[in-house]
C-alpha cells in the first residue's frame, strides 16, 4: 500500500516519573507526517495501574480520531506497569496499533518484575502474552496489529525524519522528558 506524505499519525508516550509518584503522564501527539505537529495531549494515568487502555482510547478518540491512520506506542508498558492492551486499542479503533521498542524484550524478566511486585501480575501477564510477537526492524523492534510487517514498516519511515522512531513519538518523549525540569 502507498501511503501519502502527510499521513495522520499519533505517537504515544510517558513522561517520566519518581518512585513515589501515585500517577504518570501520557502524552499523545497527533501529527501529518513527520513536519506537521496539529496536536498534543496529555492525560493522567495511575502508576503501575490498569488505566493506561482507556485513557489512550480517549486520546486517540478525541477530534483527529478519523484522521488517524497509525497508532505508535513507545512500548506497551506507561508509568511504570501500566500495560496498554494494544488488542483492545485495535478493537475499539479499528486503527492499527505499531509499538516501538528500543530492543526486543527479555519476557522472562518483565514476568519476573510482576511477579515481585504486583499481586495482579497474572492478569498483566496473560496480557502481555495475548500479544504479537515483537520484530527486529531496521535498528529497532516493532509489535504491531491490525496491519501488515511491510506496511507497518513503510508507515514507520514515511513518518521519521532523522530519527530511528516516527517523528510524533519522538516529539512525546521530548514533551514528556520537559516535565522533568519543572520547579
Amino acid at each position: 500500500m502507498e501511503y501519502k506524505d502527510e499521513i495522520g499519525v499519533i505517537g504515544i508516550d510517558d513522561a517520566p516519573f519518581n518512585k513515589f509518584d501515585k500517577e504518570a503522564l501520557i502524552i499523545g501527539t497527533y501529527m501529518r507526517g513527520n513536519k506537521i505537529v496539529d496536536e498534543i495531549y496529555f492525560k493522567k494515568i495511575e502508576k503501575d495501574g490498569f488505566d493506561s487502555t482507556e485513557k489512550i482510547l480517549k486520546i486517540v478518540k478525541d477530534k483527529h480520531f478519523t484522521k488517524i491512520n497509525a497508532i505508535f506506542l513507545d512500548g506497551v508498558t506507561f508509568g511504570g506497569f501500566n500495560i496498554a492492551d494494544i488488542v483492545k486499542i485495535y478493537d475499539e479503533t479499528k486503527i492499527p496499533v505499531i509499538v516501538i521498542i528500543e530492543r526486543k524484550p527479555d519476557l522472562l524478566k518483565i514476568k519476573s518484575a510482576l511477579k515481585k511486585h504486583f499481586f495482579e501480575f497474572p492478569e498483566k501477564i496473560e496480557m502481555i502474552e495475548s500479544f504479537p510477537n515483537p520484530e527486529p526492524f531496521e535498528n529497532i523492534v516493532i509489535q504491531y496489529i491490525g496491519i501488515s510487517f511491510e506496511d507497518a514498516c513503510k508507515i514507520i519511515k514515511k513518518t521519521r525524519l532523522r530519527s530511528k522512531i516516527p517523528e510524533c513519538l519522538r516529539i512525546s518523549h521530548i514533551v514528556g522528558r520537559g516535565f522533568l525540569n519543572i520547579d
